[in-house]
């Protein structure tokens, strides 16, 4: 079973990289919340481009550069990447407003941010069921539980809250995947004066 998951995340991560690459600007990419850092290693052999990945556990199966850090500050400079990735991530977080706002700060251009979003009721009990699951398979229930599940409009709103310009927005996924899970992307341009 362990081989399986493996492979279906490897695929998950190759087709999710493929999505997010023509948002991504510049050399220097952060993988933010890159659990087995599959996304992080396929968006580098997709592009080319130098990708680091960094989460809050050592939880890297791929060969990418990988950081581990403590959920508050993240261990880089100021502006150190072109573009940050928060790939199903802020959901995850006890304050997703301090992960945004560490991610505004080490990013000199472009957040790429994809997101489980609900619209209904029904919608939003399958992610409470689905999240959890799939999540537990993946690190033997070591990571936080989704706390954070928003609709569209108030991922939306935090973002005028940080002044990120939207750039586009766009729904990820086959129609048949959408069914039960609802991803949706948001490419959002940094402002300098948001450092």
């Amino acid at each position: 079973m362990k081989g399986l998951w493996a492979r279906l995340l490897r695929r998950y991560a190759r087709a999710e990289a493929d999505a997010v690459a023509g948002f991504v600007i510049g050399a220097r990419v952060l993988d933010l919340g890159a659990a087995e850092a599959y996304v992080t290693a396929a968006l580098s052999e997709r592009t080319g481009l130098w990708v680091c990945g960094v989460d809050v556990g050592l939880y890297r199966q791929a060969p990418a550069p990988y950081a581990v850090y403590d959920g508050r500050r993240l261990p880089f400079p100021d502006a150190t990447f072109d573009t940050t990735l928060l790939l199903l991530t802020l959901h995850h977080c006890a304050r997703p407003e301090a992960v945004l706002d560490e991610a505004i700060r080490v990013t000199r251009q472009r957040l790429v941010v994809t997101e489980s979003v609900y619209r209904t009721r029904l919608e939003r009990l399958w992610l409470d069921q689905l999240d959890g699951r799939v999540n537990y398979f993946r690190h033997h229930g070591a990571m936080q539980p989704a706390l954070h599940f928003r609709r569209p409009e108030e991922w939306r709103q935090l973002w005028d809250t940080r002044a990120l310009s939207v750039v586009e927005i766009r729904w990820l996924g086959s129609a048949v995947e959408r069914l039960v899970h609802h991803p949706l992307l948001w490419a959002l341009d940094v402002h300098t004066g948001a450092h």
